[in-house]
């Protein structure tokens, strides 16, 4: 059977390509655009240093242990040592494991699983969650930070959450839908003790992306396309039967509609999401 090509991270990895390559930025996140900002490449890292800062307001000052699950290379695990905190990381990715632990030293526990699969004991005074808690399991995940979390501890989340108006169609963002977060938070005894909603802010980075795959992805893709079936017809039939043998039907529609962006777009996205900066608390938790 034909290894299935997954297109979930294929925006991610357009983002990283352009902000190390055109942004000069290290940062994986969204950024976060004042009003009225047209958004581009060249004010891209400053936008995600807002992001940085606002999330940096949500924790606690130091000294205090921080458990930064989902820490990608370790870009935010530096900064928050480099602050004077104590830090452990995790990521699932073993390249990323080897750049963060790398970059962070050998005091730096850096974990490589996934978070539903976390051995460690704990206590953390923060577990945070940058742009990382849409992807775990919330039934196996809230138990594990009930755990882990120090007795006056926080959970501090930047994320994406589906919104109200998500029905379930392709469309820009992703995450919990957020109506389901705040009835499984309260079953395991968590309450939101700060709740900041930057979706406008957010949704401005699309734009970014939107035009990326309209004025280089695309154009580039078709002129290849052009090229071989002009120059090298014989060579272009066999790819094209590659293609359709190697990428299943549904994959190659979402390339399609990538490639055309028409529904990556900030508005697109505001309408079906909310991007949320959070701090939680256990109940009765002054």
């Amino acid at each position: 059977m034909a290894k299935k090509i997954d297109t979930k991270t294929e925006s991610l990895d357009v983002y990283v390509y352009v902000a190390k390559t055109f942004a000069d930025s290290p940062w994986l996140h969204y950024g976060l655009w004042e009003s009225g900002e047209r958004p581009t490449v060249p004010k891209l890292r400053e936008a995600q240093e807002r992001y940085v800062e606002k999330l940096l307001s949500l924790i606690p000052p130091a000294p205090r242990k921080i458990f930064d699950i989902g820490g990608g290379t370790g870009e935010m695990a530096k900064v928050l040592i480099d602050k004077g905190y104590g830090v452990d990381m995790l990521t699932p990715s073993h390249v990323q494991a080897e750049i963060a632990r790398e970059k962070l030293g050998p005091d730096v526990h850096v974990y490589e699983s996934k978070f539903e699969d976390f051995e460690g004991e704990g206590p953390y005074d923060v577990c945070l969650f940058s742009e990382s808690f849409q992807y775990v399991d919330l039934d196996k995940s809230l138990p594990l930070l009930e755990k882990i979390l120090a007795s006056n501890g926080r959970i501090v989340i930047a994320d994406c959450f589906r919104g109200p108006n998500y029905k379930g169609d392709r469309q820009p963002g992703g995450g919990h839908r957020f109506s389901h977060f705040l009835e499984k938070i309260a079953k395991h005894g968590f309450e939101i003790a700060e709740d900041h909603d930057v979706t406008e802010a957010a949704a401005q980075s699309m734009a970014i992306d939107q035009n990326f795959y309209r004025g280089f992805a695309a154009p580039a893709v078709e002129q290849i396309r052009g090229l071989m079936e002009t120059k090298k017809p014989i060579l272009y039939w066999f790819a094209r039967q590659a293609y359709k043998l190697f990428v299943p039907k549904a994959e190659r529609e979402n390339i399609v509609m990538r490639l055309k962006a028409d529904y990556r777009s900030p508005e697109a996205f505001a309408a079906v999401n909310t991007y949320r900066f959070l701090s939680l608390k256990r109940h009765n938790q002054p």
